[in-house]
């Protein structure tokens, strides 16, 4: 099996993304996870068994539902299932032989497609989600809503708090709680961006469930500034977006917000944020990895939903990451993702990415 035409495109949008992200000389950098070496140390527990299921999954959903277009439509947002770009990484340890492996990517970028109207992959750095009439619709609604406006200020430390919470929920894979979407054009040169932060109650945890909100909505207007984004949701602008942006209306849980609403958010937020602090400070190595892998395994929830199963990871991998022991095989495998960590370049992260490539 080779690799489809779209399955090269979401491939070099994959390897644009991590070189951008290296710093000049080449290293990927550190999320704030001190009490792990890297993020490839809980990766490598749980990326081979989220390949298995997803590729277990989508085959018996495309046996029932008969076509990709079907099975894009499971899922609300790209950017949480396109991270599964990443796991490809660990191939060499999966329980799929090459062809499989192939197909996986073939498959992800299949769904992936779907859910983009334009600009596939955000290869031209646009996240384009809504159809033309939907543009029309939803910015006319908001066109004669000047009562709805929140001062700009306001709605700089609500983005500011709701970033630091999704980091929080969700940690690296924070994409998981947000969905930064557009820019869509509107008349009178201004730009739409839409930030749609959801899932905002978490993975179950008990210190995160009682959050009141379970969706909050950004329709930023701003003009005289280039804004891009990737796959993976990572928004880049020319100017700072807050001093660019000429307006702003908000939505909690589908409804539109007043000034009073947002500004009782921004205090919820305060008191969640020095919660959710204590209470990662508390997890051990063991622990994040763990909670890593249900990240993982929420990113493909969609799947597991259609077809009545328990989205969660297997007992058994919990237990195996508690134990903390890898096969001779998959410690080769993280001692070479180690190598390459701190040196991105354009051979290696095809080498790491790429499923038609072999892994050495």
């Amino acid at each position: 099996m080779k690799l489809s035409a779209k399955a090269k495109k979401l491939l070099a949008a994959q390897c644009f993304c991590i070189l951008q992200s290296a710093d000049k000389h080449g290293s990927g950098g550190r999320w704030p996870m001190p009490v792990l070496k890297s993020t490839n140390d809980a990766s490598i527990f749980s990326e081979p068994a989220v390949a298995v299921n997803f590729y277990r999954r989508v085959r018996k959903l495309l046996a029932a539902r008969g076509s990709y277009r079907e099975l894009s439509k499971i899922f609300p947002y790209p950017s949480p299932l396109a991270r599964l770009t990443m796991i490809f990484r660990s191939r060499r340890i999966w329980r799929l032989d090459k062809r499989q492996q192939v197909g996986v990517m073939n498959m992800l970028s299949e769904i992936l497609y779907g859910l983009y109207q334009a600009d596939h992959f955000c290869r031209r750095g646009s996240n384009i989600l809504w159809t033309r009439e939907e543009q029309a619709a939803r910015i006319a609604k908001l066109q004669p809503a000047e009562k709805n406006k929140i001062p700009l200020a306001l709605v700089s430390q609500l983005d500011g708090r709701l970033w630091l919470y999704t980091e929080t929920l969700y940690s690296r894979w924070h994409n998981l709680g947000h969905e930064f979407h557009g820019p869509y054009q509107v008349r009178g040169r201004e730009n739409l961006l839409v930030k749609e932060w959801h899932d905002l109650q978490g993975l179950g945890e008990k210190i995160f469930s009682g959050f009141p909100y379970k969706k909050i909505t950004c329709y930023e207007f701003y003009k005289n500034n280039k804004l891009s984004l990737d796959i993976h949701n990572r928004l880049k602008s020319a100017k700072p977006l807050a001093s660019t942006m000429t307006r702003a209306y908000i939505e909690i849980d589908g409804r539109p917000a007043s000034i009073k609403a947002v500004s009782r958010a921004i205090k919820t937020l305060d008191v969640y944020l020095d919660a959710g602090a204590q209470y990662l400070s508390r997890q051990n190595a063991a622990r994040l990895k763990q909670i890593n892998a249900m990240m993982e395994f929420y990113a493909i929830k969609p799947l597991a939903d259609a077809l009545g199963e328990d989205w969660r990871p297997a007992p058994d991998l919990l237990k195996a990451i508690r134990r903390g022991k890898l096969s001779s095989k998959a410690k080769k495998v993280l001692a070479r993702l180690s190598y390459y960590y701190p040196r991105f370049n354009k051979r290696n992260v095809k080498i790491q990415w790429d499923p038609s490539v072999n892994f050495k």
